[in-house]
């Protein structure tokens, strides 16, 4: 956070991207954790509890692990962003337009960058 303050603040960067993929190992192994209760390594484990709470557990069906993944990517950059323009100096830019803040997602299966609303 503070390298993105600083940026924002120091070097009047106008734009913030949150990045995000698709097949995102990290959700992946986030969403297996919290529906086996199984404990991560703990090289991931800070990375999975920051994604928990974007988890989608509304999901059902067969393909419902493919289709948790795919939500919880998309929940969890948006809830970024939020998080990131809702930071009070942030929030000052954005509201006067010096400053967005946008959340995107690769696609590996055709290499394409999507921004998400």
């Amino acid at each position: 956070m503070g390298s993105i303050v600083y940026g924002v603040l120091e070097l009047r960067v106008p734009l913030v991207l949150v990045p995000a993929h698709q097949s995102c190992g990290a959700v992946a192994a986030a969403v297996h954790a919290d529906e086996t209760g199984e404990q991560l390594p703990a090289h991931i484990r800070h990375l999975a509890d920051q994604i928990r709470p974007s988890i989608d557990r509304g999901q059902h069906g067969e393909a419902r692990i493919d289709a948790t993944i795919n939500a919880t990517i998309n929940a969890h950059v948006r809830g970024v962003r939020r998080r990131l323009a809702a930071e009070p100096d942030l929030a000052a830019r954005v509201a006067t337009g010096e400053l967005a803040v946008v959340a995107a997602r690769y696609e590996l299966r055709d290499q394409q960058v999507r921004t998400l609303s």
